[in-house]
């Protein structure tokens, strides 16, 4: 029962596949607060956070929503940088803005340095 739980909510990406990592995103997944000032920080921050991470070589795209397909490697297929699920379906603007911005400066990254970038294992 206790691995069955364990997998719901891994495939519903309420745990990260490395569950000792955290996320880089402070926007909560289930907020009250989706006013465009709050959507434009979360923009900032997830921008921020990824220059980062950028910095520390720490490469990866960030997911949320449907359940990420079994079998499916955790890659992202546009940059080969590793996939960290952070949430399922029910989110809020803020969060997803700041996701949005994260993945977008790390891809913007990539595509400007593809030949030296390489995914980054978690620490």
């Amino acid at each position: 029962m206790r691995g069955s739980i364990l997998a719901l909510a891994v495939a519903f990406g309420r745990l990260s596949v490395f569950a000792a990592e955290e996320s880089p995103i402070s926007s909560s997944a289930i907020s009250n607060d989706n006013s465009p000032a709050a959507v434009a920080a979360a923009k900032e921050r997830g921008t921020a956070s990824a220059a980062r991470d950028i910095k520390a070589g720490t490469l990866r795209i960030l997911y949320f929503g449907k359940p990420w397909s079994v079998g499916k490697p955790l890659v992202d297929d546009a940059t080969g940088y590793r996939v960290q699920i952070l949430d399922g379906c029910v989110v809020t603007s803020p969060f997803v803005a700041e996701v949005e911005a994260y993945n977008s400066a790390v891809r913007a990254f990539h595509n400007k340095n593809p030949a030296t970038a390489t995914p980054a294992t978690p620490k």
